[in-house]
């Protein structure tokens, strides 16, 4: 079988076109510019850019669409254009080249802010920042066009990902490191972190398995507080564990003041209302639907994964 990656210049996408090209699978990553992915064949493509996703599609049997557009610098309509837009494009120019599978990856996100109790794959979503609305709406219109064309295609929900060679998470490690970290809330609301080797597992064995228009959340064994996780790293990195901790409303009208300083400065601010969701919110998630349907069973604990996570960035200068 051949396979083509899109977004494989991100963390997720490279990792998963890294495992399939180390195990001797005919990969290929597309690319805008004829950007490198290691070793591992590249074509270029632009998902905006339809014409170019029908030469990219062909002789190709499974698509694995990893691409999507987060982060600061972007505005509104190109986070709307990539997340939403770009996912048509594709789509079509795979149900143009019969491609076998299609495996959308959306974002645990999607669901929006939850309560104590872990969401799952049947939980009414609520997305809030422009980024969760566009996933979800990428994610709706992925499985509203398979059934309209045939294309047969399923769809991830990755939870909180970290890893060796992951730039994202980075800051966090620093933070707890330099003893700069605090807390937004009492640090007992929970995230879902999952380690990239297990999310690599659960997506092979999507496409191994090719459920039809199904959604799985994909994350590790259980939820954990944000005061597990910093405390966890913490331990890892040798350092005092942080206790400091700023009430979330307190931090919500300093983020909107940050905001606005930021939009007038044209700069970016370090903390935004987002992210005091983020910090201060239950983002838990319920992963028995993959553990049924697909035999997906993380095998790496928090401990584990920060081990390896840090020692990584420790080898490789980044920490």
């Amino acid at each position: 079988m051949k396979y083509l990656i899109t977004g494989a210049t991100g963390f997720i996408g490279k990792q998963m076109a890294k495992f399939l090209h180390h195990q001797g699978k005919d990969v290929i990553c597309l690319t805008r510019g004829n950007k490198p992915v290691d070793d591992i064949p590249i074509i270029e493509g632009d998902i905006l850019k339809p014409e170019t996703l029908i030469r990219a599609c062909k002789g190709i049997d499974v698509v694995c669409h990893f691409a999507g557009a987060l982060g600061r610098g972007l505005s509104d309509e190109m986070i709307h254009a990539v997340n939403v837009d770009g996912v048509q494009n594709m789509i079509l120019a795979a149900k143009e080249n019969r491609v076998g599978y299609f495996l959308h990856i959306s974002a645990g996100g999607v669901t929006g802010l939850l309560g104590s109790t872990p969401a799952d794959e049947n939980t009414e979503c609520h997305p809030y920042t422009i980024y969760e609305k566009t996933k979800y709406e990428g994610e709706c219109l992925a499985l509203s066009l398979s059934a309209k064309t045939g294309l047969p295609l399923g769809v991830a929900r990755p939870t909180f990902t970290y890893g060796p060679e992951d730039p994202h998470k980075l800051l966090l490690f620093k933070i707890i490191k330099k003893k700069l970290f605090f807390y937004i809330g009492d640090g007992n609301s929970t995230n879902h972190p999952v380690y990239i080797d297990d999310l690599i597992d659960g997506i092979s064995l999507m496409i191994e398995k090719r459920p039809l228009r199904e959604v799985y959340i994909l994350g590790g064994n259980r939820p954990v507080s944000k005061k597990e996780w910093a405390n966890t790293i913490a331990n890892v990195l040798d350092v005092s564990p942080p206790f400091i901790k700023i009430p979330a409303n307190i931090s919500w009208i300093v983020a909107e003041a940050m905001e606005a300083l930021g939009r007038y400065m044209g700069i970016n601010v370090p903390l935004t209302r987002s992210r005091v969701l983020a910090m201060s919110k239950y983002w838990g998630m319920d992963i028995n639907k993959a553990r049924k349907d697909l035999g997906f069973y993380p095998k790496i604990d928090l401990f584990e994964g920060v081990k390896r996570t840090v020692a990584w960035y420790q080898e490789n200068g980044w920490l």
